[in-house]
């Protein structure tokens, strides 16, 4: 499954109750695993994740009560039997806020094989309030009996995973831009004002993807006139600006002067 699929997929609502996710490098599995998780926790019935609900603001905010992280407690160390018994303790718990708790291990491949039997069990048995995503670079090293239980989202390696509604946002405002819409431009940019930091640095990347994207039909100067505006975002951004004043800087970069001087 692709990112493309993955965001079918979770738009859909329908969720299973375990994923390995794979591919890419570590820090866009960790991406994808936490769109995953904010789906599941998301209150939408559809089109989920929403972005705006009190879940999915918790959730993009890494402060959602019924999302953890799982993580090695050494660099070089295995998961432990311990460790895996102590989350299946866990998720047999009620969630405090959503209607689901997800519990995200990272580099779910290195359990070792008791740990991975300890998994098992939960695996073949889930809570019906508990999903399960197995972050994992090498999936091969994990029980086929593991494997078979889970939901295998494959990334491609070259692809950086984007919040599905940021990507919205870049092709918005790329087709208000081409269609010499400045109102068009203010009302696609006005959800930027929300934007947390990452939100807005994932926008940048976004709007890059567009611009290269419709290349072909492009002229030299729109393509030009885009990845400036993308690289003066990532400026404001690093210098801590808040997403009200990058979507004005934006829009004052992307208007069309010509047309709104008549």
């Amino acid at each position: 499954m692709d990112i493309s699929e993955l965001s079918s997929r979770l738009s859909s609502g329908r969720l299973f109750h375990a994923y390995i996710v794979t591919g890419a490098d570590a820090d866009t599995r960790m991406r994808a695993g936490k769109l995953i998780a904010q789906a599941a926790v998301c209150q939408a019935e559809r089109g989920v994740p929403c972005g705006v609900c009190r879940d999915c603001v918790k959730a993009k905010r890494d402060i959602h009560p019924d999302i953890e992280i799982v993580r090695r407690e050494k660099e070089n160390a295995n998961h432990t039997v311990d460790a895996m018994r102590a989350l299946r303790a866990r998720a047999a718990v009620l969630p405090n806020e959503a209607k689901r708790g997800v519990h995200i291990i990272d580099d779910a491949d290195f359990m070792n094989m008791q740990a991975q039997n300890a998994m098992l069990k939960v695996l073949e048995e889930p809570p019906e309030h508990a999903v399960f995503i197995l972050l994992a670079d090498n999936p091969q090293r994990l029980l086929e009996t593991v494997r078979s239980r889970c939901e295998t989202v494959s990334l491609n390696p070259e692809q950086t995973l984007l919040d599905p509604k940021v990507e919205a946002v870049a092709r918005e405002l790329m087709e208000a831009y081409v269609r010499r819409d400045n109102l068009g431009l203010v009302r696609a940019a006005q959800p930027v004002e929300k934007f947390i930091k990452t939100e807005l640095f994932d926008l940048m990347t976004a709007l890059r993807r567009e611009t290269l994207g419709r290349s072909g039909t492009l002229s030299e100067t729109d393509v030009e006139r885009f990845m400036e505006a993308a690289d003066s975002g990532d400026k404001l951004i690093n210098a801590n600006i808040r997403g009200g004043y990058v979507a004005g800087e934006l829009i004052a970069e992307l208007i069309d002067r010509e047309t709104a001087s008549r």
